[in-house]
């Protein structure tokens, strides 16, 4: 059973809207079995199907931000609903590290003002700042974040191609 669950994992990494019957067939299992736990998993929470975009579209200047202070478990949880911020992690009972991208440094400074203002006392911040490559894909979790800030109005990006061509109106230069 291993071998298949194995498969079913690379399966849906390589294709996650493949139709259930589809997978079942492929895999040799039963279609309701394989439908059930499938929706047991991600009613679970132990994986989900979401949007993923290149930064191309939703910007990509990125920063490695060292949080120090109290309360870092109610600061993740509220960091975990911010689409700007790709992940998180709990260092220790002060510490946290996450990942937030943006359009330029600015974008990504309003995202860690208003966790700051969140975390009402003292708080210490770390940040160096990168560029996310154009090949990896930023995840919209949340459809419908319930920041009303100004700078997370665009937390949701509009999809339309922001790349840049050169080349003429079919393909040529």
């Amino acid at each position: 059973m291993e071998n298949k669950e194995l498969e079913l994992t690379k399966r849906l990494a390589e294709n996650p809207r493949i139709s259930i019957k589809r997978l079942a067939d492929d895999l040799d299992m039963n279609y309701t079995a394989l439908r059930d736990r499938i929706r047991k998993l991600s009613y679970k929470g132990l994986i989900s199907f979401t949007l993923s975009v290149s930064p191309l579209i939703t910007g990509s200047t990125a920063a490695l931000v060292r949080l120090k202070g109290h309360k870092m478990e109610k600061l993740l949880s509220r960091a975990s609903k911010c689409n700007r911020v790709i992940t998180g992690m709990k260092v220790s009972d002060d510490e946290a590290i996450l990942v937030i991208y943006g359009k330029d440094r600015g974008d990504v400074a309003s995202v860690i003002d208003i966790l700051r203002d969140d975390a009402s006392g003292d708080l210490e911040i770390h940040v160096e700042y990168g560029r996310l490559l154009p090949d990896f894909k930023v995840q919209i979790r949340n459809p419908n974040p319930e920041c009303s800030h100004p700078p997370c109005n665009n937390c949701i990006p509009v999809l339309r191609n922001r790349v840049k061509n050169n080349s003429g109106p079919h393909g040529t230069s």
